[in-house]
């Protein structure tokens, strides 16, 4: 194993169109936004927006250019929220340059602590996460219900991943295993939780609740980075979302209300309806662990709910 510093930051430019750059070389469909965004390809049928934090409305000509250009069913970005536009998701954020276990809650600050007792922490290079981070990987897949944990999706995601100068890993060791690793996207001044992934047998060192801390003191405190974002709470119906709140605000992370926004290609609209919907939860029921059907099952639930709000009806 081998603990390394994030992202070569003396070779490399850490701007967001050095980013932007970095993603086309390998092979991503990539359109301008707004200054300081751009529109990515996601998946095989969406385009979103990065930062995911990006507040700002897209106009109505600049979602119809990158809906048309990338060829994509649908778009999807975050808006602040109002009457408009009703919160419908939370962002996992956190700017606080004072951040520090005393200001977390009695349970976080005993979580944090039982990882620090435990476990080592360190950033890690991309073959110490392919050698050791599967296990990790795939029961963590497993536990929140999907069918990806495999071998192959572990060497497909990982291999792309770290051939991106801007991604990094850190991981959490107890001993010589790989109990737990984050992945993370470094930009400018902020910095994007990718993924998270631990082992079921290390729940007990509190693994993730270590990474975390590493993470915003690390970039909060150490770098003065401005921003640590740790994603969107999820579309899809999962059991999961509760747990996974509570323990993003546990780690300190505020939950910010947002509009999460989905603008389908015009050709598609008509398909936008509740037959359609009640035939993606059908097959949803059939195909519990297929995480692309279930994603499709939550943003018609959420164009559905949502279909008066958006920017291009």
């Amino acid at each position: 194993m081998n603990n390394v510093s994030p992202i070569g930051i003396a070779s490399t430019s850490c701007t967001l169109d050095g980013y932007a750059s970095a993603l086309a070389r390998s092979g991503s469909r990539l359109l301008p936004g707004l200054p300081g965004t751009f529109w990515i390809r996601y998946e095989s049928y969406a385009i979103v927006r990065v930062p995911t934090f990006a507040l700002m409305p897209p106009s109505r000509d600049e979602l119809h250019q990158v809906l048309q250009d990338s060829r994509s069913a649908v778009a999807s970005y975050l808006l602040e929220p109002d009457e408009s536009h009703p919160a419908n998701a939370h962002l996992y954020i956190c700017n606080n340059k004072s951040y520090c276990l005393e200001n977390l809650s009695a349970a976080g600050r005993r979580d944090a602590r039982r990882a620090g007792r435990s476990l080592r922490i360190e950033f890690m290079d991309w073959p110490t996460v392919m050698a050791h981070g599967f296990t990790a990987f795939s029961e963590t897949r497993t536990r929140v219900g999907l069918s990806d944990g495999t071998v192959e999706q572990f060497q497909n995601r990982f291999h792309q991943f770290s051939l991106n100068p801007f991604h990094c890993a850190v991981g959490a060791w107890q001993d010589n295993s790989l109990v737990a690793f984050m992945t993370l996207v470094v930009v400018d001044d902020w910095v994007e939780i990718e993924g998270s992934f631990s082992a079921d047998n290390s729940r007990a060192s509190c693994p993730n609740d270590g990474l975390a801390h590493f993470v915003l003191s690390h970039f909060l405190i150490k770098r003065r980075f401005n921003t640590v974002s740790y994603g969107l709470s999820s579309i899809q119906d999962a059991h999961q979302a509760i747990g996974l709140h509570s323990y993003k605000k546990k780690v300190g992370f505020d939950a910010k209300p947002v509009h999460r926004a989905f603008v389908l290609h015009p050709l598609l609209r008509p398909f936008s309806n509740p037959l359609m919907l009640r035939g993606a939860r059908m097959v949803t029921k059939m195909l519990p662990q297929n995480r692309m059907i279930k994603k499709a099952s939550g943003m018609l639930l959420t164009l559905l709910e949502n279909s008066p709000t958006s920017l291009m009806s």
